[in-house]
This record gives C-alpha cells, sequence and structure tokens, in this order.
C-alpha cells in the first residue's frame, strides 16, 4: 500500500501558523519506476526537496527535469510527473496563507509554476538535503525542517495580517460563501478582500474559493458514501450542470472519470490519503 512509503510528521508548534505539515515519502525503484502522477489544484502550496533523483513533469508535451530544490506556488490546473528511480523527497505542505512570508514577491508570480529554491532563499540546500538524507527517522528529519524554518522566518518582513482571517473563513465556510457576504460578516471592503487574498495566495478571490469547495467535493467523492447528485447539492452547487463544469474545468476531466481514474493511480491515492489525514 502507498501508505507504508509515507511518514508525515507536524511542525514545531511555533511553526503551525505557517506550515500544516511534513510529508516524507520513500518509493523504492520497483514502485516508483510503474508511477505517472497528477498533481491537482489545491489550496496549499509546497516546497520540495528531493533527496534522491528528480522526477520529471510534462510541460507542452515534452518531459523536463523538475528542480531539485523547488518552491510550488499555487496550483491552478493538473500538473503531470513521472518518478526516474527511486522516489525520495521531504515536502513542506504550507496553510493556506503560510508560504507568503517565506518569500519576498508577490506568490501570484509563481502561480503554476515551480520556482528554485536556490535563487529565493539565502542558504545551503545542499547542507539541508544532505543533513535530511543522513537523519534516519521522520521526527529527526522534522526537526532539521523546524530549525530551518525558523532562521528562515526571523528573516522576514511580516505579511499583512488582515489576509489570514479572510483565508480561514474561505476554507472554513468551504469556499461557499459569496465575497460580498464575507466582507460583510468581515467588515471588510471588497476591492480591499480582493487583494488581500490575491496577495496571500497568489490567485484571485473567487478561483481560490473555487478550488476550497471542489477540494470539499473531492473529500466527498472518495468517501464513496454519497452519489454524485448529492455531492453537488452538499457542496452548495444548485445544478449539476455547473457542478460538472467546474470539476471539469479545474481538473481536466468530469466527476465519473475523476472517480474511475482515482482506483487506478497510485500517486492520486496518496493524494487522497494525506488529504484525509491533514484534515
Amino acid at each position: 500500500m502507498p501508505e507504508e512509503y509515507i511518514l508525515k510528521v507536524q511542525p514545531d508548534t511555533s511553526l503551525r501558523n505557517y506550515i500544516w505539515q511534513y510529508t516524507f515519502v520513500d518509493f523504492p525503484f520497483e514502485q516508483a519506476r510503474q508511477m505517472e502522477f497528477t498533481v491537482l489544484p489545491s489550496s496549499n502550496t509546497r516546497m520540495i526537496l528531493f533527496l534522491g533523483e528528480p522526477s520529471l513533469y510534462e510541460e507542452k508535451n515534452t518531459w523536463q527535469p523538475v528542480d531539485r530544490y523547488s518552491l510550488t506556488g499555487f496550483v491552478s490546473r493538473p500538473h503531470q510527473f513521472t518518478p526516474t528511480s527511486t522516489l525520495r523527497q521531504a515536502m513542506v505542505h504550507f496553510t493556506a496563507w503560510g508560504m507568503q512570508p517565506l518569500v519576498d514577491f508577490p506568490l501570484a508570480e509563481i502561480t503554476d509554476q515551480r520556482a528554485d529554491l536556490n535563487y529565493i532563499l539565502n542558504c545551503d540546500l545542499e547542507n539541508l538535503s544532505a543533513d535530511l538524507s543522513q537523519a534516519p527517522t521522520a521526527p529527526e528529519k522534522a526537526r532539521i525542517l523546524d530549525h530551518f524554518f525558523m532562521k528562515q522566518l526571523q528573516q522576514i518582513r511580516p505579511a499583512d495580517a488582515r489576509a489570514q482571517p479572510l483565508v480561514q473563513y474561505i476554507l472554513r465556510t468551504k469556499g461557499a460563501l459569496r465575497l460580498e457576504d464575507l466582507c460583510k460578516n468581515l467588515f471588510i471592503g471588497e476591492r480591499t478582500a480582493q487583494r488581500l487574498v490575491h496577495n496571500a495566495v497568489g490567485v484571485n478571490f473567487k478561483f481560490f474559493s473555487r478550488i476550497v469547495r471542489l477540494e470539499y467535493v473531492r473529500r466527498l467523492m472518495e468517501q464513496g458514501q454519497a452519489s454524485l447528485t448529492d455531492v453537488a447539492m452538499q457542496a452548495g452547487y444548485f445544478d449539476q450542470a455547473h457542478f460538472n463544469h467546474d470539476f471539469q474545468e479545474a481538473f481536466s476531466e468530469n466527476p465519473r472519470s475523476y472517480l474511475e481514474r482515482q482506483q487506478k493511480l497510485v500517486w492520486n491515492k496518496i493524494e487522497a490519503y494525506l488529504e484525509t489525514t491533514l484534515k
């Protein structure tokens, strides 16, 4: 099962406003070489450190090598990847608003991009990677990352504190609240709210809310306890056509096809497993 190759650890309590979870992946060659996986749009962004051979990603119908140390911005469309050898990596799952304080540029600049950490963070990534590779347990790897991020956070300017409650409200209401109602509840102007959300996560309010809503949809679908019609209604969709359109636009396939494919793709099972444990 995929779970046996995944270890999850929460960060130090002082970092949990920024970082949701660390995930350490170590797939043996025989399992990794059979994998081709899709990273789907998500309300959370990630930092990836390959501790072995980097994977390849599909770009304009060709496969390109991934930067060994990369920071992913908001993903608004599916991205295809395939391992080249044993898959060993450390992943940092940020909170929805947690990445922006770590960089000195708007996150919108790396939406759907993978930025090379060597050009962003002023640190020795080779030493960090070596320390992570040598650490024998997941808790020890987590402590190394805790130390790294505590040091990084000392060097940054604070982000606008008004963004966090806005993003939290969108998450708490599962993306179903209109901007007008959100602003009334939080006593903030619509233009200000739009700007704060865009700066905090890298995409506009409407798109971010849609992805949060569809994440909720995916969890309901993968639980397998409701029909697609019931799932759409629980997520606040007034008709099946609107639900199907949003799902197709975000994940490049219709809901039924997605469910069928989930049974075949190992990495998507891992993604579902991670979402379940992170909530």
